[in-house]
């Protein structure tokens, strides 16, 4: 290492030694905040007066989703005259249980292929 320094890297620390004005900056980093805290208060309400009516009128319609939803899927897929082997194969025999190993088959899929 010499001691000689190179003057272009000596200008540019020469230049970044410049005092800032400590109020002005505080002043305008302060009304900056403000500014974007209104802005994102605006947003917000915005959002809250989109969202609440198009809540308000997919409720009906997503309720009686979930009601069919409900009212499908304990189906049997074969009927079973025993009771006792019809409670046994409940989990299996039914459509939320083919729905379940179609999920369960589709995630082994997607962890056999993309780890």
């Amino acid at each position: 290492m010499t001691i000689d320094r190179d003057p272009t890297l000596q200008n540019l620390f020469d230049v970044a030694k410049q005092d800032l004005a400590g109020d002005a900056f505080v002043a305008q980093l302060m009304s900056r905040i403000d500014s974007l805290r209104r802005r994102s208060i605006i947003g917000w309400i915005f959002v809250a007066l989109v969202a609440v009516p198009c809540a308000w009128f997919l409720t009906a319609p997503l309720t009686d989703a979930v009601y069919l939803t409900t009212q499908i899927l304990p189906e049997s897929l074969i009927e079973v005259d025993d009771r006792w082997l019809a409670q046994l194969l409940s989990p299996v025999n039914s459509i939320a249980g083919l729905v379940a190993l179609g999920f369960l088959g589709l995630r082994m899929a997607y962890r056999t292929i993309f780890s």
